[in-house]
């Protein structure tokens, strides 16, 4: 009865560490898989110690092989998923994170830096490290910010913004919000605009965030933007409009002015 209950209990509390996991940075996720993976390696050794030790002596090991074979294969399943390969941009990340780490503003052969690069893949915590270390330069807040637009990483936005980025912002003639709509962000696209950027803006070709995102084939980022006051009418530099980029009789749809506009902002 006892080990039953050391069991549930063991079960809740890897249960907490997923969900603590879940909710924090880097950090916190790496220290919550170690020890999650402690206890379901411990507890399926000593439970499968307890089965073998139990069979010589004839009593019921049912139970335990159950519980030490559930452990074990939540453990083994863990290991795998942080084994499984991360992407070209995380494995990019972590090869050059500690050879860029005394200066984290250095370009690389690919014109990136590593806070760029960390702007890109959402780690807060590594922004505010490298912010700490060295403050950035006002075109290095944007480019980052530039790239948390494209990953839809409202958190590192927020944390930009935090030290001097505008939403209204633009990098190399194209604000931030083009490049959330450019890659259907909508979470990225509502914050930005709700922070002050200019749905109508233009970038340096002429086009439009509404443009943008018809050209990306997003109908979700297009019903957004019209419903935060879009203007379907404006034409780019080659003279067209984002109904012209539509692909989809959805899209077109999505492209009809609402009746009742809300939040809208020129």
């Amino acid at each position: 009865m006892i080990r039953r209950l050391v069991h549930i209990f063991l079960l809740l509390v890897v249960i907490a560490l997923a969900t603590w996991r879940s909710a924090g940075g880097e950090d916190v996720a790496a220290l919550a898989d170690l020890w999650i993976f402690v206890i379901c390696i411990t507890v399926a050794v000593v439970d499968a110690t307890l089965a073998i030790a139990a069979s010589f002596t004839r009593r019921p090991v049912l139970e335990k092989v159950v519980w030490a074979g559930s452990f074990f294969t939540l453990g083994c399943m863990l290991w795998a998923v942080r084994a499984l390969p991360s992407g070209v941009e995380e494995d990019t990340y972590n090869r050059i994170r500690h050879q860029q780490a005394e200066n984290p503003y250095a370009q690389d052969e690919e014109g990136e830096t590593l806070f760029t690069r960390a702007a890109a893949l959402g780690k807060v915590r590594d922004l505010q490290r490298m912010i700490q270390q060295q403050p950035p330069t006002m075109d290095q807040l944007i480019a980052a910010g530039y790239r948390a637009a494209e990953g839809n990483h409202v958190a590192a936005l927020e944390e930009l913004v935090r030290v001097g980025l505008s939403a209204a912002s633009a990098w190399e003639g194209s604000p931030l919000l083009h490049a959330a709509a450019q890659y259907g962000r909508c979470d990225a696209i509502r914050w930005l605009i709700m922070r002050g950027a200019a749905v109508n803006g233009r970038d340096a070709e002429g086009s439009t965030a509404l443009i943008q995102a018809a050209q990306s084939g997003s109908t979700a980022a297009v019903r957004l933007l019209m419903e935060l006051g879009a203007d379907a009418k404006l034409r780019d530099a080659t003279g067209l409009r984002a109904e012209d980029y539509a692909r989809s009789g959805e899209m077109r749809d999505a492209l009809t002015p609402p009746a009742n506009p809300g939040g809208t902002k020129k």
